[in-house]
């Protein structure tokens, strides 16, 4: 990170780093309250329009908690892809299902984590709101997110070293966070923004859209943890999103689609202060992926409403485990005949022969390679789920 990398204003947060001499970090100010609307007003306005547009279309879901599930896993998949992990939708649903990694890579665990973290987040801010938000939620999120891992840190608590981003010397660094010892004095300020939700009175409405894209580079531009930053930081908007009562948006497939320019504009919040450029890109971000939400959902009912009228055709009861399963299955598209049992609260032999059905149906299938934890695959879902 060079001195002239950074704008006037950044160069004045410049500080030395202690353990390296020569080297300088930035501690930021705080969240800005007010962003200027010249130049994003637009993407803005069609994000916002777009998560009522989300809220509508999912009321007319018949099951909207059956695809909620599925997205869920997938952002832990997309944004942890991000990082560089390789696990995919199929792995991640067949290692929830059997609790066993045998043949998946290595790092399922982690994405797995994600999820965990994620539903401890939305569980906890859909009580209190945003005031639940605050360092023991954050602090929290980490340690889910590594637990089990071979994170060699103090998990669930702030770095006690210097970081840097890019770079595999703190010299060439794209960016040098601020000194750990400023790190919770940083997260201090970053949780009084988020905590500090405006009005209706007020003359200067924030944008809820607005406030994620400030609250996610200032986490990013902070780097509070030796490792696992950037999925924190996108934890935090859907938790946001949820704390004031809309649902969830998932980006990280757009993030990660258009990942070298998601670290450009962050870079530009992080070197400059380039505001207006990262909350378009943010924006935008927001309405593509409610978007792809509502496709995906409607692909998903779609394919829900296909099975049971093939179903139905066979003229079972109404109350077998056959009739019970596809809806089941679009929220759990990989399942072990154990799991069925207990989900649907029917005796083994009878999950294990409907499973066998569906098989026969060609609905599901069973992966050639296993030798253990046998798993039955509803391949069609993944596909919805894996398509962009």
């Amino acid at each position: 990170m060079k001195k002239t990398d950074l704008s006037p204003a950044r160069q004045k947060q410049l500080v030395p780093v202690t353990a390296h001499s020569g080297a300088f970090a930035v501690i930021p100010q705080a969240p800005p309250r007010f962003i200027p609307s010249k130049g994003i007003i637009k993407e803005v306005i069609h994000a916002h329009e777009a998560l009522g547009e989300l809220r509508v279309s999912t009321a007319r879901l018949p099951n909207p908690n059956l695809v909620t599930r599925t997205f869920d896993r997938r952002e832990a998949v997309r944004s942890s892809q991000i990082e560089g992990t390789s696990s995919d939708m199929n792995q991640l649903f067949t290692y929830e299902a059997t609790g066993s990694d045998e043949g998946l890579p290595a790092d399922v665990l982690v994405t797995l984590n994600y999820v965990k973290a994620l539903e401890v987040g939305l569980d906890a801010v859909r009580g209190r709101g945003l005031l639940a938000l605050d360092e023991t939620l954050i602090k929290g999120l980490h340690r889910n997110l590594m637990h089990g891992t071979d994170y060699r840190w103090n998990i669930g608590e702030y770095r006690e070293i210097q970081n840097w981003i890019g770079g595999s010397k703190i010299y060439h660094a794209r960016f040098v966070p601020p000194p750990y010892e400023q790190v919770p004095n940083c997260m201090k300020e970053l949780i009084e923004f988020l905590h500090d939700v405006p009005t209706e009175e007020d003359m200067f409405e924030v944008p809820i859209v607005v406030r994620m894209a400030i609250a996610h580079a200032q986490f990013e531009t902070i780097h509070p943890f030796v490792d696992g930053n950037g999925r924190v930081g996108r934890l935090l908007l859907p938790i946001m999103l949820a704390a004031e009562g809309y649902l969830p948006v998932y980006i990280a497939g757009y993030l990660k689609n258009y990942q070298q320019e998601y670290y450009d504009r962050l870079a530009g919040v992080q070197l400059r202060e380039e505001w207006q450029a990262w909350i378009q890109f943010f924006a935008t971000a927001v309405e593509e992926s409610v978007k792809e939400s509502i496709h995906t959902a409607s692909a998903l009912e779609n394919l829900l409403r296909r099975w049971e009228k093939r179903i139905a055709e066979l003229r079972i009861r109404s109350d077998s485990a056959v009739n019970k399963l596809p809806q089941l299955l679009i929220g759990r598209p990989v399942v072990t005949a154990r799991q069925v049992e207990a989900e649907l609260g029917v005796s083994f032999p009878a999950a294990n022969n409907a499973l066998i059905k569906l098989t026969e149906m060609g609905i599901l299938n069973i992966p050639n390679d296993q030798q253990r934890n046998r798993t039955f695959v509803a391949y069609e879902a993944i596909d919805i789920l894996n398509s962009r």
